[in-house]
């Protein structure tokens, strides 16, 4: 079921022909783009979840959809002689791998948000990307946004999106760089550090120590748990 968000009201009510509160995708198509109403409501919630509508939310993702494509155009291809970096490379198959996984559990939200997500960490890591990289984050892109998905298939490399292979991931490339390991005192989370996949347990409990430096001042620690990729714990008295 839909809900409708009123601006004016600040109620939320089923939407309804009866209460007159309905949306009419023909206005929002007519001035949105289809793009960007298919996008929307894939991004709303579980399509087995009560939602609720906002115009407003429209902006949102027309902003998204904005950047995504400036992005792609302007700043995204590595430039002559620039090659495209190993963790650039990573990003583009953690984010197929997301994609894939969540499209077989059919959340099409967390679809939108993995992307989201790959746009921003983009953009502030700089990234790069070979043309070979790009074709495949915008291949998987068309399933939210498949017209402007085929456009720029068709700008950058003169490709139609109907012939476009599904992108597969590269299991190996996918896999994190790093992690992130909880730090617990007494069994109670007082923390968190981010290390690189592999890092030592002596190396992982001097930056933890350092990190809950406060609840480890005074006391004796008896103890020291560590959970391989997860967590350490520090039983002191």
């Amino acid at each position: 079921m839909i809900n409708r968000y009123s601006e004016k009201s600040g109620l939320v009510e089923k939407m309804s022909k009866s209460k007159g509160n309905v949306v009419n995708p023909d206005d929002i198509v007519a001035n949105y783009g289809s793009d960007v109403l298919r996008l929307y409501i894939l991004f709303m919630g579980p399509p087995e979840l009560d939602c609720e509508w906002q115009d407003s939310g429209l902006d949102g993702v027309k902003r998204f959809l904005n950047r995504f494509y400036s992005f792609v155009i302007k700043e995204g291809t590595c430039a002559e002689g620039v090659n495209e970096s190993l963790e650039a490379r990573r990003s583009v198959h953690r984010l197929l791998k997301a994609v894939q996984e969540r499209l077989e559990l059919f959340k099409p939200n967390t679809i939108v948000s993995a992307f989201m997500e790959w746009l921003n960490e983009a953009q502030d890591n700089k990234f790069c990307f070979s043309p070979q990289s790009l074709e495949r984050v915008i291949t998987a892109f068309s399933i939210l946004a498949p017209h402007l998905s085929s456009e720029l298939l068709e700008q950058l490399f003169g490709k139609n999106l109907e012939t476009q292979a599904w992108p597969e991931y590269d299991p190996t490339l996918a896999i994190t760089s790093q992690i992130v390991i909880s730090i617990q005192v007494n069994g109670k989370m007082r923390g968190t550090i981010q290390v690189d996949r592999g890092t030592g347990q002596a190396e992982i409990e001097t930056e933890a120590r350092a990190a809950v430096s406060k609840w480890l001042e005074n006391v004796e620690t008896i103890r020291t748990i560590f959970v391989p990729g997860r967590m350490i714990n520090f039983v002191v008295k």
